[in-house]
């Protein structure tokens, strides 16, 4: 990880090292290889506080710039499935034992039991141009009729998106939730779908749902 940055921990002065112990609260550079043998930290977070942290701290992500979510080499990058994150949403990365860097949106309603755990979360941007699909949960209340479930589907096929999964949850007097995970490429991809299905009849209302 250090390679890949140019540097390795034969040019760190034993004071950048000490820094970093002392702001890890560890006592020695072998429990910070137990950490990251057990996945408590990774590697290329490591190496990147301490090779781009300034010379009079390494505390606080900060003083950093932010890491691009399409160039995080050498880590696991996965997205919450509770918020759904995708390309143009303002975003956090939250480290996980065994997850790696999991991204959640600034909203998500479980940024509340995270933030109890500051050391863990760092910060993240979206690369430009980033040639990848991602899931996105949608609600659709529409008027409880045969073929309604299909009419929106077609929407979001002409739209350009793919239908991961769909589900009927609560139902209002002759209206329905119809809940729809589908794939996007951002947000403006992602307004075009909803602008498509509420342009329906029989649509009263269109949700992204975010937990």
């Amino acid at each position: 990880a250090m390679k890949e940055l140019g540097s390795s921990l034969r040019k760190l002065s034993r004071n950048r090292l000490k820094v970093l112990l002392d702001d890890f609260e560890l006592n020695n550079i072998t429990e910070l290889y137990e950490q990251l043998g057990l996945g408590e930290r990774l590697a290329p977070i490591v190496a990147r506080v301490l090779v781009k942290a300034p010379r009079d701290g390494l505390a606080g992500s900060d003083s950093m710039e932010p890491i691009s979510i399409a160039g995080t080499q050498g880590m696991v990058v996965s997205y919450g499935r509770c918020c759904h994150p995708i390309p143009g949403d303002s975003v956090m990365g939250y480290l996980s034992a065994g997850r790696g860097v999991v991204i959640h949106r600034d909203i998500c309603g479980n940024l509340s039991e995270f933030r109890k755990q500051p050391s863990k979360w760092i910060a993240v941007n979206w690369e430009q141009d980033i040639d990848q699909e991602f899931s996105v949960e949608i609600n659709v209340e529409a008027i409880n009729k045969p073929g309604a479930l299909a009419e929106v589907a077609a929407i979001i096929g002409d739209a350009g998106s793919n239908i991961e999964q769909v589900s009927l949850d609560e139902q209002h007097g002759e209206n329905v939730d119809l809940i729809f995970t589908t794939l996007v490429r951002d947000r403006t991809h992602l307004s075009n779908v909803i602008r498509g299905i509420r342009r329906m009849s029989g649509v009263s209302r269109v949700t992204r749902t975010c937990t």
